[in-house]
C-alpha cells in the first residue's frame, strides 16, 4: 500500500514538472477577435495583497481583480469571451518571469513585477498599475530616524539584510556608499526571509517592498518604518511575451474613461487587498 502511495506521488510530481517545463502559450488578440472567444494564460508569483490564496485556496489579490476587470472590458468593448487559466505554483519570481519571456502570444505575468529598461528588452509591459514603495524598516525597538545622516549613530553596529539580485539590494549598497561605509551586508534568498531576519534581529535593517511591509503591519509584527528612507520610484505592471499582440488592448483598458486608476473600482480593489494604509501611502506619493 505504501509503495502504491509513493508511486502515485512520484507520478503526480512528474506530471506537474512536465506541465511547468512546457512553454506557456495563449490565444493572441487577432485570433480571439476573429473567433469571438479565446483562452489566455496567467502565470504568477505569490505576493501579499497582490496575488495570494484566500481561505478556500482560490487565487485573489490586486493583480487578479484588475485582470478580471480587464477580461470584462474585453468582453464588453471587443466582443471577446476570454477564458483565463492559471499555470505555475506561484513560488518563484524567476519561474514566472521566464515563463512569460519564453511564452507565446496570450500569456500574462502577475505579481510584484517592476518596470525596468533592461526588462523591456525581453518582455512587454502593460501600463503600471501601482507605484511600489521601498520602505526602510527595522525591529520596532529601534528609535526612528529623523534624517538619513543619523543612520551611523542610531543603526550603529547593525547588519543590513537583503536578497541578491534585487532592486532593494541596490538600495542597500547605495545607502552604504552614501551614509554607512562600514555597513555589514548579509544576503538571504527572498523578501520573506529578509522580513524574518528583521523581526528576529533587533540590530538589523533593510528595505521591504510595499506588499511585504503592509502584510507585516496587518499581522501586527514588531516592525518600525523609517519614513526618511522611503523610496517610491518603481512601478509594478503586468508582463507579456514579445510575441504578444495584447499590449495595445491592455493599454486601451488602462486609459479608457479617464484612466482605470482613477475609478472607484480600482480604489476599492486596493482597499480590499492592501488596506487603507496602502491607499494613504499611494496618495502621499502623488502629492
Amino acid at each position: 500500500m505504501k509503495f502504491l502511495k509513493w508511486t502515485f506521488v512520484l507520478v503526480l510530481s512528474m506530471i506537474t514538472g512536465t506541465l511547468l517545463s512546457q512553454s506557456l502559450s495563449g490565444d493572441n488578440y487577432e485570433t480571439a477577435k476573429n473567433n469571438g472567444k479565446g483562452t489566455v494564460t496567467f502565470t504568477y508569483v505569490e505576493t501579499p495583497g497582490f496575488v495570494y490564496k484566500d481561505q478556500s485556496g482560490k487565487l485573489t489579490g490586486v493583480c487578479v481583480d484588475i485582470m478580471n476587470d480587464f477580461l470584462q472590458y474585453v468582453r464588453t468593448n471587443h466582443g471577446i469571451n476570454l477564458n483565463a487559466r492559471f499555470l505555475g505554483n506561484g513560488s518563484s519570481f524567476s519561474a514566472m518571469y521566464n515563463g512569460v519571456k519564453n511564452g507565446k502570444n496570450g500569456v500574462f505575468g502577475l505579481g510584484n513585477i517592476t518596470v525596468t529598461e533592461a526588462r523591456k528588452n525581453e518582455i512587454l509591459f502593460s501600463p503600471p498599475f501601482i507605484t511600489n514603495f521601498a520602505i526602510l524598516v527595522t525591529h520596532s525597538s529601534v528609535p526612528t530616524l529623523e534624517s538619513m545622516s543619523e543612520i551611523t549613530q542610531k543603526f550603529n553596529g547593525f547588519t543590513a539584510y537583503t536578497a541578491k539580485g534585487t532592486l532593494n539590494e541596490k538600495r542597500i549598497n547605495k545607502l552604504k556608499s552614501d551614509y554607512y561605509p562600514d555597513l555589514e551586508i548579509s544576503y538571504v534568498n527572498s523578501s520573506p526571509d529578509v522580513l524574518e531576519k528583521i523581526l528576529n534581529d533587533k540590530n538589523s535593517f533593510s528595505y521591504l517592498d510595499l506588499a511585504f511591509y503592509l502584510s507585516a503591519v496587518k499581522e501586527r509584527k514588531p516592525l518600525q518604518r523609517h519614513k526618511v528612507g522611503d523610496e517610491g520610484s518603481e512601478e509594478f505592471a503586468y508582463i507579456m511575451p514579445q510575441s504578444s499582440d495584447w499590449q495595445p488592448i491592455i493599454e486601451e483598458f488602462f486609459n479608457a474613461n479617464g484612466g482605470y486608476k482613477n475609478t472607484t473600482a480600482y480604489k476599492k480593489i486596493l482597499v480590499d487587498h492592501l488596506g487603507l494604509s496602502a491607499v494613504k501611502l499611494l496618495d502621499s506619493a502623488a502629492e
